[in-house]
């Protein structure tokens, strides 16, 4: 009996908590115009490639009835970017239909006026026959330029250093044909070694993943591993335009310790 009740108290709740989620999500209010996939983004213009479209999109609370336009207005007092110098309106006119809730708007972001400190173009919504949501009714894009990881790739020197003797070393670092948003600093921890690094491509954020240096250490009767920096604060970068990168690594000995957070830099040749 004690293992029925408890069957029937759970079905209970299961069912509750179903009806509780339906009544939630049930909506009945008038279709609120917002923008509905974030109020902030960052959006990259590769060099070479001119310009970007980019996609800016929004939504109602439900679906409208009838049809109405929604406009995109763009905010000079509060952006740093200029109209027709950094990006152009290329659709700041959206028609919304019958039953629709989705819609989106495209800029054309161009590569002349993007700069790699970023410029940011703040917009609103509008419409005539819709009402404006009191919340997400400002949307914030920061356009940044970038280069192509073919800008980056070639020849470095290693300009500071914890695992060389000295700054000043020569290395070719390249793309790994096999392992896509991979580097390899070719023989960097000895001849027939590489250095491997995984790349986020649109952040140029840098992860070193755990490898082994072949560095024999016979006083501990253990190889030099390498991993990322402890310290959060440290993060490994690298910027394809001016093709400099700075690692965080934590050199260390598995079972016997750490050699501790260290720095080794590369600047393009």
């Amino acid at each position: 009996m004690k293992n029925l009740s408890k069957i029937i108290f759970l079905f209970i709740a299961v069912l509750f908590a179903s009806c509780k989620e339906e009544e939630e999500m049930y909506y009945d209010g008038d279709s609120f115009v917002q923008f509905n996939k974030g109020t902030s983004s960052n959006a990259f213009v590769v060099a070479g490639t001119n310009s970007l479209n980019y996609d800016i999109n929004y939504g109602v609370l439900k679906g409208v009835e009838g049809s109405h336009q929604v406009k995109l207005v763009f905010d000079q007092s509060k952006s740093t970017a200029v109209l027709g110098t950094d990006f152009q309106i290329v659709t700041g006119t959206d028609e919304i239909s019958n039953g629709e809730t989705m819609g989106k708007f495209v800029v054309k972001l161009l590569e002349t006026g993007a700069t790699q400190s970023g410029k940011k173009a703040v917009f609103r919504l509008e419409s005539s026959s819709l009402p404006i949501a009191a919340f997400n009714n400002e949307f914030t894009l920061n356009v940044s330029l970038t280069c192509p990881i073919s800008y980056f790739v070639g020849d470095f020197s290693n300009t500071a250093t914890w695992w060389n003797a000295g700054p000043g070393g020569a290395y070719e670092i390249v793309e790994n044909p096999a392992v896509p948003n991979q580097l390899l600093v070719k023989d960097f921890w000895d001849f027939g070694i590489d250095l491997v690094l995984n790349y986020n491509p649109t952040t140029y954020v840098v992860s070193v993943p755990d490898q082994n240096t072949g560095a024999f250490v016979a006083q501990y009767n253990g190889y030099i591993f390498a991993k990322p920096s402890t310290d959060a604060t440290q993060v490994s970068t690298f910027n394809p335009c001016t093709r400099q990168m700075t690692l965080y690594i934590n050199y260390y000995i598995q079972g016997v310790g750490s050699y501790g957070n260290q720095t080794e830099k590369f600047s393009g040749l």
